[in-house]
């Protein structure tokens, strides 16, 4: 009688072995295998960039440490924020958030790029040709000058992104790609003098007429000086 109630008892231990033990061959087939990453939210960076940057190398993906592999990510110059998810079987997708660049920076070593929080970025890549206005005469040692700058390039009305071509950091003035100089003064009333400069430059197109400097420094009494 007890090998009879054993019986039915041991094969279901048994069956529950094989069980987990096909389980786990299972899980750790080439079927969950994968070499590569799925990049999503790339605007200035490129897959294959980052490929080179986490180096992974085939891997199941039950091993891979998300965590891991986001810590690794936010070293990145570029990168602001990333989310690692994983997607059956063998997928593994990575949405990035980069850093914004405002302008583009000359320095001794080559151009770099400076970003919404007023950080210097280096060239996301090489070849790429980016229409940002360039800032010239800027301490790069200076982060108060750095952020305040970051601050002042990003207040330009989307209108005028495309008009803006230099900004001289000592002179305080922007140089519009027709060649108009306009001088800003301190960086108070940035609001106002911007909605100004808007409506003289509509106003200037509007009558296809070119000016060489408007002084913005007294924004109640703007200067418009022409050719």
């Amino acid at each position: 009688m007890i090998g009879e109630l054993a019986s039915p008892k041991n094969a279901l231990y048994v069956l529950v072995l094989a069980l987990v033990i096909a389980l786990y061959l299972f899980a750790n087939s080439p079927f969950f295998e994968t070499d590569r990453i799925e990049w999503t939210g790339l605007s200035y960076l490129k897959s294959e960039q980052l490929d080179l940057y986490v180096n992974l190398p085939v891997t199941n993906v039950w091993r891979i440490d998300t965590r891991e592999l986001v810590s690794t990510l936010m070293e990145h110059p570029w990168v602001e924020t990333a989310k690692a998810t994983w997607r059956w079987p063998n997928h593994v997708l990575v949405t990035i958030t980069e850093r914004t660049p405002l302008a583009q920076v000359p320095t001794p070593a080559g151009w770099v790029f400076l970003d919404k929080e007023g950080d210097l970025l280096p060239p996301a890549d090489a070849g790429a040709v980016y229409f940002l206005p360039i800032v010239t005469n800027l301490d790069l040692e200076s982060p108060e000058q750095l952020v305040a700058t970051a601050r002042l390039i990003g207040m330009i009305p989307a209108p005028l992104h495309e008009s803006m071509s230099e900004w001289n950091a000592s002179k305080r003035s922007f140089i519009t790609r027709g060649g108009t100089e306009i001088l800003m003064g301190q960086p108070v009333e940035l609001e106002e003098k911007f909605a100004l400069l808007e409506k003289i430059l509509e106003d200037l197109n509007q009558r296809n007429e070119h000016a060489k400097r408007i002084d913005l420094r007294v924004p109640k009494s703007p200067v418009i000086s022409y050719l």
